[in-house]
């Protein structure tokens, strides 16, 4: 069986570049080399003596020349493929970037992101902040050797590169002084600014051996990359603004529900902690334990849309979770709250309502925040029912599962209580 041999590490389209500038060689410069062999042939036999070193001396340069023209070749389509190889590198770093800083949710990832992918070109980078209250531009990321040896030996140098380059918004190329003495053959800096908004954020510093060093690529690449940095920069600020609003819009629903309910007081706040204390038990990612938490903070959303006079009507209130659940499902940031809360009251044997489901039919967070409110109602002392002690609502507990609740996080529940109560 023939053994299929490997592109050369430098193809284009999986084909040998050596393959193809032969080809191309033999196409173009030995067919017709051959082809004026034959007929050099014919010419010397009929020349005469004199002219027969002339016609040899010619086909020789000839053949020189040809193969001069190949070795050309093969140099240039070499060089040329190197350079389709480095774009296409840095090309794919910055799509790469681009997917890192527009998933980063806070100013930190994307500082670090972007110091990440730059240094994947160029060995070493840093991101400097704009000037503090003292003038100095503190450094928010780095990454790579040479990153860490400039910030030891030439603080002052890199603190020089980001003013200018924020001050004047410009590129700015230069080798660190004395950077040979403690970097072998010295390193080049492009330094360029980050702008996010009205003015500049930072500034990129990218740093190479200076003998390697291209200042046009690396300022070319790194001014995509401060672009998508600033821009990465601006959507943070705006998530931070909404996970704000987030926050403070939820706290004030649990005010006024808290304030309508009135005698069940923090309810709300303690099942939110119960039920996220157990989401985590159960190993829920970052993502599923903030739905989570609040999810549980507003499950009796709906009890806003009960009259007071109406409280003690048990019919009535059993339509406290499809409420909640309609006043959630046209908000966007919280639409995905919706089933939860809607099923917070459905039983693990399908005797819940409002709509009867039964096993693991219930959202899984939705039959964690019924356990959590099950609990609290039964130990919080603001609660409408005489509060009993942990372990007696544990065994309450231990007594509906898998008949109310999920047995599996009856068990987990209680578990994380008893721990508790031991104090271990």
């Amino acid at each position: 069986m023939t053994e299929r041999r490997k592109p050369h590490r430098l193809s284009l389209f999986s084909q040998r570049l050596d393959r193809a500038a032969y080809i191309a060689y033999f196409l173009g410069a030995v067919v017709p080399l051959a082809a004026l062999a034959l007929l050099g042939r014919a010419l010397l036999q009929q020349s005469g003596t004199e002219t027969r070193p002339v016609l040899l001396a010619t086909f020789a340069g000839l053949g020189i020349l040809s193969l001069a023209a190949f070795f050309a070749l093969r140099r240039t389509s070499r060089q040329a493929v190197e350079t389709l190889d480095r774009d296409n590198r840095q090309l794919a770093t910055l799509l790469l970037a681009s997917r890192d800083l527009a998933a980063a949710e806070h100013e930190d990832e994307v500082h670090r992101a972007a110091v990440t992918h730059a240094a994947r070109l160029v060995g070493s980078a840093l991101l400097l902040g704009p000037a503090d209250a003292a003038d100095r531009h503190p450094i928010l990321a780095a990454t790579g050797p040479a990153a860490a040896l400039a910030r030891q030996h030439a603080p002052a140098d890199l603190e020089r590169l980001a003013q200018a380059a924020c001050e004047e918004e410009r590129v700015v190329n230069e080798a660190l002084a004395g950077s040979a003495s403690w970097q072998r053959g010295g390193l080049f800096a492009t330094a360029l600014p980050c702008r996010a908004g009205d003015g500049p954020r930072g500034a990129l510093v990218a740093l190479q051996p200076l003998a390697a060093a291209d200042a046009e690529r690396t300022a070319a690449f790194l001014g995509t990359l401060a672009r998508m940095l600033g821009t990465a920069l601006r959507n943070a600020e705006l998530r931070e603004t909404q996970r704000n609003f987030y926050t403070h819009a939820t706290h004030l629903l649990i005010a006024a529900l808290d304030a309508h309910i009135g005698a069940q007081g923090a309810h709300a706040t303690a099942v939110a902690h119960h039920a996220t204390r157990l989401g985590r038990a159960l190993g829920l990612d970052e993502e599923r334990l903030r739905r989570l938490h609040t999810a549980a903070l507003l499950h009796d959303l709906g009890m806003l849309g009960i009259a007071r006079d109406q409280r003690t009507n048990q019919a009535t209130v059993r339509l406290h979770p499809a409420l909640g659940a309609e006043m959630l499902a046209p908000i966007r940031l919280w639409e995905e709250l919706a089933p939860i809360v809607r099923h917070h009251h459905e039983w693990w044997n399908g005797g819940g309502y409002p709509d009867g489901l039964a096993g693991e039919a219930i959202p899984l967070e939705a039959r964690i925040i019924g356990l959590a409110e099950a609990y609290d109602s039964m130990t919080n002392a603001a609660s409408y029912q005489q509060p009993r002690s942990p372990a007696a609502a544990c065994e309450a507990i231990r007594a509906a599962a898998g008949t109310q609740f999920d047995p599996e996080l009856a068990e987990r529940l209680i578990a994380l209580v008893e721990k508790d109560e031991s104090g271990r």
